[in-house]
């Protein structure tokens, strides 16, 4: 380890490098930023970075090995996220050593190498359709090594995604740059969300070692002992729970375990039964995992380090903080203790609650691969790919169609428009989709009734499915589309050259960028 930020101080602007290794590479930290409880920073806008000076130490102990690990328990703080910098070292947006980003649910991953150019494309990214990124606490292992290249693990799991390029040397690595967090060194590349432990290695982590490092968890950590042997024909027995400040409106409770500290002592037979946690001589109102324990200590199963209880955590509400916060136990059943309460009156569940839609709509890398799919159109054709770039954060990013907003169809249709164009644009296509009509001919023999059914069945035969309960009627469908043929042919007597292609285009948008292909 030749890096590591852990953010314990808890004040001020500097996150400190404890990782031993000089010089210590300590991170100033500006712009819109917060210190959050239990460890870590929020940064909204803002950044943590180093100076180029005492980042030279990355470049200059990387390079001596040609292998690298980069190790972060972030919290991103929403999937909406774009060219988002979580950890860089790099002289700007487009040259780097290397990036660990985020692009919407995926982690994207550059590492300047032979195979790549200077700012390390093309890029390693996770899968959009696994959404491996997520807006929650995660551990996230970017590795990279000249024999198997780039790898991505998230929450101690390889994702599988394979590096487009195969791996090589970084012996042309810049020890100019800076080494920053939360953003780009240009300050033009934020990142929303909470770090609670950055670190970085001269080495490839193994995969047991990764494994080992996420079971471990993140963040400060206590071992509350409470003392049970005034209940219990045990010497100096305990319930032990590891407790972390999850964040700073919380606190994690896991492991709980029944141990004494005396190293003769045998348990014998104890049963326990609904342990709930209090705090502040009241028990917690929510977060009472362990309410349903129902289990029994015996000799059997009790070890040198105890007998755990349960294999699930639960987070319980702070409330004065942890200097202030007391807690205590309660249980149901204890060795021959009982103890009988009475549970609250849950209250009504309020009236009129409504109920989520049956359709949603489908966000915008699904409305392109549909669309693609429908029109037979490549999504990497110029003109589409380039329409795509510039609408794609106009386009629905969430399914739940309460949040379709005015913007959305507006963006759908350009989208929409551009494919049916490149359809009709390409005469081998176009033949393909719309066999036996006369593209060359005027609107009022093109559309004959002959070469208006081809349009008309080719468009709704293939954008239409006949066998979904909620698909626009198709007798409806065709009737608007005719009609609207008919308005776009009658051009009097003066219609352009391109006056049948024109049609044909407004028909495929209408029905490609409707209901049909933006509902699911």
């Amino acid at each position: 380890m030749i890096g590591l930020w852990e953010f314990k101080t808890g004040r001020g602007s500097v996150a400190y490098d404890t990782s031993g290794v000089e010089p210590a590479l300590n991170l100033n930290i500006s712009g819109d930023f917060s210190w959050v409880g239990g460890w870590g920073i929020n940064v909204r806008g803002g950044k943590a970075q180093g100076s180029t000076t005492a980042s030279r130490k990355l470049a200059d102990l990387i390079r001596a090995t040609g292998e690298y690990t980069i190790e972060a328990w972030v919290a991103p703080g929403n999937v909406a996220q774009e060219e988002a910098r979580i950890v860089s070292y790099s002289g700007g947006t487009t040259t780097r050593n290397f990036m660990l980003g985020q692009t919407l649910y995926s982690y994207d991953f550059y590492n300047r190498a032979t195979g790549t150019n200077t700012s390390g494309d093309p890029k390693l990214t996770t899968s959009a359709a696994d959404e491996d990124l997520q807006a929650t606490l995660q551990h996230v292992v970017a590795t990279y090594d000249p024999i198997r290249g780039r790898r991505i693990y998230v929450n101690g799991v390889f994702t599988g995604d394979a590096d487009p390029v195969a791996g090589g040397t970084i012996a042309d690595w810049d020890d100019t740059f800076a080494f920053v967090l939360g953003n780009e060194v240009s300050s033009d590349r934020p990142f929303q969300g909470v770090f609670r432990l950055v670190a970085v290695y001269n080495r490839v982590l193994t995969d047991p070692q990764i494994q080992t490092n996420f079971q471990a968890g993140v963040g400060e950590k206590f071992y509350l002992l409470f003392s049970i042997s005034h209940l219990v024909d045990v010497s100096q027995a305990y319930i032990l729970l590891e407790v972390s400040q999850f964040d700073s409106y919380s606190y994690l409770f896991d492991k709980p375990t029944f141990i004494s500290l005396d190293s003769n002592a045998r348990p014998g037979s104890i049963p326990v039964a609904g342990l709930r946690i209090g705090i502040n001589g009241a028990e917690a109102p929510v977060g009472q995992a362990y309410r349903t324990l129902d289990t029994t200590i015996t000799d059997s199963q009790y070890g040198p380090l105890g007998q755990p209880l349960a294999n699930v955590g639960t987070v319980i509400a702070l409330e004065k903080g942890p200097d202030t916060d007391e807690f205590f136990l309660t249980f149901d059943v204890l060795g021959t203790h009982q103890n009988v309460r009475l549970d609250p009156v849950p209250l009504a569940p309020p009236p009129d609650v409504q109920r989520l839609a049956d359709v949603g709509v489908r966000v915008f890398d699904e409305l392109n691969a549909t669309m693609a799919e429908l029109t037979g159109v490549s999504p990497q054709e110029p003109a589409v790919a380039a329409t795509y770039a510039n609408i794609r954060q106009s386009l629905p990013n969430v399914e739940t169609i309460d949040t379709f907003v005015s913007a959305h169809p507006v963006a759908v249709a350009q989208l929409s428009i551009q494919y049916c164009n490149a359809l009709v644009d390409n005469s081998t296509a176009r033949a393909q989709y719309f066999p036996g009509f006369n593209f060359s001919a005027a609107p009022s023999t093109a559309f004959a009734p002959a070469g208006r059914a081809i349009v008309l069945d080719s468009l709704i035969g293939r954008m239409l499915r006949t066998n979904v309960a909620t698909e626009p009627d198709a007798a409806g469908v065709r009737s608007d589309l005719d009609n609207l043929i008919t308005r776009l042919s009658s051009c009097g007597g003066s219609c352009a050259a391109d006056r049948t292609e024109t049609v044909v285009k407004a028909s495929c948008a209408a029905l490609l960028g409707s209901a049909a292909t933006l509902l699911h």
